[in-house]
């Protein structure tokens, strides 16, 4: 058994949580681990199982843990991916609380910093991976999802050279919400993001200009960022 610390304070579930959320992030139990049962575990912090309960709910919502149910369930640890960032973005949007607005005046804060980072960090072993995002913007999709995700791998992967984690999570998090609204109500892929507007910003990351590289981001995404401001009305009016 890990050894927890006995709850003796008036924020008994509060502090239930926290151990096991660092029990999780020290790799104590490592994702597809299970936890111990809540009876295991209600012996070891000497409260109740209904606190145990409330605990390993809060860590479910967290996405912390996944519940499995039969002979074998119980709390399983997850990994841990940028996509519960985007989820919660999502959440946030949905319930109005961040908007279409925010988002792009975020990304134009935010994208063009990433770009001109991408472009000061950028080596040669990055080359492929930058010419085959812009080669796949000109194949054919299968679906408007495909090519959605076609079209904002440029970004992902700029995010990626740009060599901050946090960057990372914050792009990977407003492309999430973006895609999201862009499926939902577009009609017309085409006028809203075509292939072929991300070779600037890509050339300018390749040749280590990163000024350039800043610049044509921002002009890139001044181009469409109106536009999804509008679609967010058309969202919003027909699926909240």
């Amino acid at each position: 058994m890990t050894q927890f610390k006995p709850v003796k304070t008036n924020r008994i579930f509060e502090d239930v949580l926290v151990q096991l959320k660092e029990a999780i992030l020290s790799e104590r139990f490592k994702p597809g681990e299970k936890l111990p049962s809540e009876r295991e575990l209600s012996l070891e912090f000497q409260v109740s199982r209904g606190v145990i309960r409330e605990a390993i709910r809060a860590l479910e919502l967290r996405g912390f843990v996944g519940i499995r149910q039969g002979p074998a369930g119980g709390a399983y640890v997850t990994d841990l991916t940028f996509n519960q960032v985007g989820n919660a973005f999502l959440d946030l949007f949905k319930t109005n609380k961040l908007s279409m607005k925010d988002i792009a005046q975020v990304r134009l804060h935010v994208e063009p910093e990433v770009a001109r980072l991408a472009a000061l960090n950028f080596n040669p072993s990055h080359m492929d991976m930058l010419m085959q995002v812009e080669q796949d913007e000109h194949v054919d999709y299968v679906s408007y999802a495909d090519r959605i995700d076609r079209l904002t791998r440029a970004h992902k992967s700029l995010a990626l050279i740009c060599g901050n984690q946090f960057f990372e999570v914050i792009v990977r998090s407003m492309l999430m919400l973006t895609a999201e609204v862009v499926l939902t109500v577009a009609s017309d892929h085409d006028l809203l993001h075509g292939p072929g507007e991300h070779q600037a910003v890509i050339q300018a990351v390749i040749s280590g200009d990163c000024d350039r590289a800043a610049r044509e981001m921002a002009s890139h995404l001044r181009q469409f960022s109106q536009n999804l401001i509008e679609m967010e009305i058309t969202y919003r009016q027909r699926y909240l």
